[in-house]
């Protein structure tokens, strides 16, 4: 894996993106309302830092870490909406996942549904598979308009905003692997 691959597609909401090709990514989805408010008015707070930062820097990563870091402090408390606690909602979305990557030509490699948040490893297969924008945008959709109708409910499942992180090298992906396996453990679910 190289660590220095063509950039794609760089873009800021809240949190930075940034699509090289053919990369590896490690995604996080969040339920809505799956953060205190506190957190997001902190979050919003590292948004401004980063925006001053270059993509490939140094002080970029460390801010992704801490985003990473308080998102993940509150979400395996199983704050907010926890709609994987059904399993048929969680079956479903393991299914969405499955089937749109298929025919968005991309390859999922590991993932984890916990109770209000999911991870997992995946990639485009080729050239002809569609942007991460696009990947994701369309799993969210996909996904809460059939995760909604298990849980005879309406309105937003998903947070606007996802966590991306392209992974550089064989080490962070088998560390990534191992984050994904254990958050189960560490939120104290399995």
């Amino acid at each position: 894996m190289k660590y220095l691959l063509e950039t794609k597609n760089f873009w800021r909401s809240r949190l930075p993106h940034w699509e090289v090709k053919q990369g590896i990514y490690f995604i996080t989805i969040r339920s809505a309302e799956s953060l205190p408010f506190q957190v997001q008015k902190r979050l919003e707070e590292i948004k401004q830092t980063l925006e001053q930062q270059e993509a490939n820097s140094e002080s970029f990563k460390d801010y992704q870490r801490e985003v990473f870091a308080t998102c993940e402090k509150f979400l395996d408390s199983g704050h907010g909406f926890c709609s994987f606690v059904d399993p048929k909602a969680a079956t479903q979305f393991i299914s969405e996942l499955e089937n749109w990557s298929s025919e968005a030509l991309w390859l999922v490699s590991n993932y984890c549904v916990m109770p209000n948040h999911v991870h997992f490893i995946a990639g485009p297969l080729n050239n002809e598979s569609v942007g991460l924008h696009e990947y994701l945008k369309r799993l969210k959709g996909r996904s809460a308009r059939n995760i909604n109708k298990i849980l005879n409910r309406a309105g937003s499942l998903w947070q606007t905003e996802w966590f991306d992180r392209w992974i550089r090298n064989e080490a962070e992906l088998e560390k990534t692997i191992r984050y994904i396996r254990n958050n189960p453990v560490k939120a104290q679910l399995a």
